[in-house]
């Protein structure tokens, strides 16, 4: 019995968040294998990362008031690696690569660096009341969002938009700028409602809906990137 607590099974540390946490990396393992099957599939796999962060934000709720375990800090992190790093460097690289090949290279080998380095700064470094750079999961929601929101645009402008987007998004999560915690739950609430109003409008196939969400939705988080300037102009 003494030994079984030393060494437990992996089965008996496992904790509800913790399936939740399982199925938001495999929403990203199968966005990445959706893309790898066929370039075509970019919307269907960005939709799949909107999924993956409404997955990760229910482990953290559901830890938050019923239960949390040992793996819980862990396992977020190495998930987060896959959905909001990987994925989304995959799919840009499906959508920039026959034209700027090198470019995508480049710019999505600092993004998924930038965004590992984010998340163990985040593991190492105090932050309470808020984060230090913008987390690797507003990051990948971000670029999921423009494709979902531009990709039928095509052309040059959206090529190098999306380029532009991924860059500047390395460097903030890298930065040392501070993002206060979103914790009123009726904009919490706004935002959970619209990304899954547009999952649902992406499988009912309308278009015109999904648009609107998804530039809605990138409207609410363009205005939490800019915030810290926005209370900077305020204090003075």
């Amino acid at each position: 019995m003494q030994e079984d607590n030393v060494n437990p099974s992996i089965f008996r540390l496992i904790r509800l968040p913790d399936l939740v946490t399982l199925a938001n990396a495999l929403l990203g393992l199968t966005a990445i294998l959706m893309v790898a099957q066929s370039p075509s599939n970019v919307q269907h796999a960005s939709i799949l990362i909107v999924l993956a962060v409404i997955a990760d934000g229910a482990d953290g709720a559901i830890a938050r008031r019923l239960e949390y375990g040992v793996l819980g800090e862990h396992l977020d992190s190495l998930a987060d690696v896959i959905s909001f790093g990987t994925a989304p460097v995959v799919i840009a690289y499906s959508i920039l690569s026959s034209q700027h090949h090198y470019p995508a290279c480049i710019i999505g080998g600092a993004f998924l660096t930038c965004g590992i380095l984010r998340l163990a700064r985040f593991g190492v470094i105090d932050q309470k009341g808020g984060f230090i750079g913008i987390p690797i999961t507003t990051s990948g929601l971000v670029v999921a969002l423009y494709v979902l929101a531009f990709y039928g645009e095509g052309g040059q402008l959206f090529l190098y938009g999306l380029l532009g987007a991924m860059l500047l998004l390395s460097a903030l999560m890298v930065s040392r700028i501070e993002y206060t915690k979103v914790r009123d739950a009726r904009l919490i609430g706004v935002m959970t409602v619209l990304l899954v109003l547009m999952v649902v409008l992406f499988y009912l196939d309308s278009a015109p809906g999904l648009m609107v969400t998804a530039w809605s939705n990138l409207i609410l988080i363009g205005l939490y990137i800019l915030s810290p300037l926005l209370n900077l102009r305020k204090n003075q």
